[in-house]
């Protein structure tokens, strides 16, 4: 992450910190709507859904559904079912990488059906979205997506910043939906100082050779923190280890930078 950074890219990190700040002073599901909706207005979005993938029509409410789809498109969403073949979500279950709308013929064998749910989309006002996939081992699957008005283009520059703020506004929409059901949390992860040594170093693109030159370790041993780490946070993915840090406070997106 270190290399190539250029002035914009810079600039979104320190917006990407400034909102995940402002996340974590955020005490209910609405002021989070509003504060997710501020950000993707001003990434050049018109709209925003960070949801679980469940009907919505019974969903209970400990499930994330925090969206401003058109209302029409949530109706004709609900009364079709769309949850189990919309084909977004069904290529949202097939990858943990972010994609655009446009890349699902890519991602799925997309059927006349679903062709057709993404021409109703825009019909609606539904254009070209991005969506970043919201997997955790033993939860409901979900996605964080933004997208465009039907005729405008994706503002691609802010696409990096889009992942930022989707993995860590779903898991703040997840907490403030369990608060307001009383369901207790898990508590924070806690790591150690080592641990957070190397995670800081992986987070800047060190490989596990590199961190025990700068630590003055052996390889294995830098292995082992970080494969402690995952277990903790039971992720598989090293980005997903360093994300997990970062939405947790033990290090800040302007630490990644050296």
């Amino acid at each position: 992450m270190e290399r190539g950074l250029t002035r914009r890219s810079l600039s979104s990190l320190r917006d990407a910190q400034a909102f995940i700040d402002a996340l974590r002073g955020t005490g209910s599901i609405r002021d989070l709507g509003l504060l997710v909706d501020q950000i993707s207005r001003e990434m050049g979005f018109a709209y925003h859904a960070l949801v679980h993938h469940v009907d919505p029509g019974i969903a209970d409410g400990s499930m994330v559904r925090l969206e401003n789809y058109p209302e029409a498109w949530v109706g004709t969403f609900i009364e079709k079912q769309l949850h189990s073949w919309d084909p977004v979500i069904v290529a949202s279950r097939t990858t943990n990488a972010a994609f655009a709308w446009s890349d699902v013929p890519r991602l799925i064998e997309i059927t006349d059906c679903q062709r057709d749910v993404l021409k109703a989309a825009a019909i609606e006002g539904l254009g070209d979205g991005f969506t970043v996939p919201a997997h955790m081992p033993g939860q409901v699957s979900g996605s964080c997506t933004f997208a465009v008005r039907t005729g405008l283009a994706l503002p691609r520059h802010h696409l990096g910043m889009v992942q930022l703020v989707d993995s860590f506004a779903f898991q703040a929409a997840r907490a403030l939906t369990l608060a307001e059901k009383d369901v207790a949390l898990s508590p924070r992860v806690m790591l150690t100082p080592r641990q957070l040594d190397c995670i800081l170093l992986a987070g800047r693109g060190k490989s596990d050779w590199e961190i025990a030159q700068i630590l003055g370790l052996k390889e294995d041993t830098v292995t082992e923190y970080l494969d402690a780490a995952r277990a903790r946070y039971g992720v598989a993915r090293r980005i997903q280890l360093v994300m997990r840090a970062v939405h947790d406070g033990h290090i800040a997106l302007s630490d990644l930078i050296e």
